[in-house]
């Protein structure tokens, strides 16, 4: 089930909210999390069938892990902390390994002659293994470090099993939820907030990131000899409008979802398109990600304080991480290997005379870098990667393709990029107890609510595409 469809929204939805909100049940201090924790089965049952079996053995052994690991800490047992956290980072990072990247590791064993006899037994992804094995991660290294708080179990339960980030995230860490966990009131700022950015994210995935994966499938489906330049160039920019709408949207549902529930998720995406390098970029872009990768993977390989050539192995193995984290495949693998040489290149001296460059030298440099990105992370194969990128180059014409798309696909794109380098963020601001929506009038939530009459229609007369990072 997906958050853009018309029975999450008028089924699912509707009728967790009202359990979630029955007055005489939510003085029940653990209610609300139980009723979580039971829906958020229900949400990953419907969607995913046998894996849940998967999440709760993930769920049960992280939890009893991390019991023990809070036991040896009271008792200053360091070593003994060490080889059990060591053994609860290696059982999350199997799971991941045996689900998501032994076949392909295999099979790529499988081309060599040594090795052509293995066999390839195939199994399912389940859906979300990447984000609730990091969420799994965070949660036993916090314990270890002693900054996660005390909390019950039910509270750890309703964090792993949250449906908002249970899928396809935002990698949520439980240290920055459990105080909501614990005292779940019902804040009616924040729930009027959460629907108007549920709609919003509606609104996005719908309206826009729907709209330009039409070209963008088109694009990457087809012969490139037989694009043009012209219509490659066009491929890669609405791939870029789909994929940054696709997942802020989701982001947004979730952010939305998570506040109805008086639940705070931390913003995921800041303009990522507004970016004057990729260092910039990173800090804009999943931001949920790039943090995690630097705060569990970079500074412990020795972050920046260290020589160069030591930093710029860090730098290299944190993104080759991170683009297999995204999947199972050469394209991603070397999509995280440019962004790493990319961020290499600005810590140089070259990079220092790129931060002197005027603006508009320095946000072209970082899209332009970020779309050539963008065809390595689309792309099926590396061949394919390097095809569409000879094409974008090419100076060959064909203007055929264009009968293919339809005109309201060219304007979605178009407004996409207008929202993405002009627009305003429309992130929430938090303070003294109280969510606001800054500097946005009644007008734009009248306007929101319209188009998210004109999304339903849509998706009432339309199947919905499921998001690109349910596959990750």
């Amino acid at each position: 089930m997906v958050f853009s469809s018309l029975s999450f929204i008028f089924c699912f939805l509707p009728i967790f909210l009202l359990l979630d909100n029955v007055p005489w049940l939510r003085k029940i201090k653990i209610y609300r999390n139980y009723l979580l924790i039971i829906s958020s089965l229900l949400f990953y049952l419907w969607g995913e069938g046998k894996g849940v079996f998967l999440l709760l053995i993930l769920a049960i052994a992280n939890l009893l892990i991390g019991r023990f690991l809070i036991f040896i800490k009271e008792r200053n047992l360091n070593k003994v902390s060490d080889f059990v956290l060591f053994l609860g980072v290696c059982a999350n990072l199997a799971t991941l390994i045996y689900y998501k990247y032994l076949n392909w590791f295999l099979s790529q064993l499988t081309e060599l002659p040594l090795f052509s006899d293995i066999s390839i037994k195939n199994h399912a992804l389940p859906l979300g293994i990447s984000f609730f094995t990091f969420h799994a991660i965070s949660y036993l290294v916090d314990i270890y470090k002693n900054v996660t708080p005390k909390h019950q179990k039910n509270e750890f339960l309703a964090y792993f099993f949250m449906f908002p980030h249970l899928v396809a995230g935002p990698i949520v860490r439980f240290r920055d939820i459990r105080d909501d966990l614990h005292e779940r009131k019902l804040d009616f700022n924040l729930f009027f907030y959460g629907m108007f950015r549920f709609i919003l994210g509606v609104n996005k995935k719908v309206l826009i990131a729907n709209s330009a994966a039409t070209v963008a499938n088109i694009a990457f489906s087809a012969d490139s000899s037989q694009l043009g330049c012209l219509f490659a160039w066009v491929g890669i920019l609405a791939y870029s409008v789909q994929i940054y709408f696709d997942f802020s949207g989701y982001s947004d549902m979730a952010i939305g979802l998570a506040a109805m529930m008086g639940i705070r998720f931390k913003e995921n995406f800041n303009s990522p398109y507004k970016a004057n390098s990729i260092k910039d970029f990173w800090r804009r872009w999943h931001i949920s990600l790039s943090s995690w990768l630097r705060d569990y993977l970079y500074i412990p390989l020795g972050g920046s304080r260290c020589s160069k050539i030591i930093n710029y192995r860090n730098l290299v193995c944190v993104f080759i991480l991170c683009g297999l984290w995204h999947g199972a495949a050469y394209t991603f693998l070397v999509w995280g290997l440019f962004h790493g040489l990319l961020l290499i290149f600005e810590r140089t001296k070259l990079g220092i005379y790129l931060e002197k460059a005027p603006a508009v030298l320095r946000h072209s440099y970082a899209f332009f870098m970020i779309l050539i990105g963008w065809v390595f992370f689309r792309a099926d194969t590396l061949n394919d990667a390097l095809s569409y990128l000879k094409e974008m180059f090419s100076f060959n014409t064909n203007i055929e393709t264009f009968y293919y798309i339809g005109n309201l696909n060219l304007i979605a794109i178009f407004v996409g990029l207008l929202i993405a380098f002009f627009g305003k963020n429309m992130n929430y601001e938090f303070s003294q107890g109280v969510f606001s929506i800054p500097k946005v009038r009644n007008i734009t939530v009248i306007l929101h609510l319209m188009l998210f009459v004109v999304s339903i229609v849509y998706l009432y007369a339309a199947k919905t595409n499921p998001f690109i990072y349910f596959n990750f």
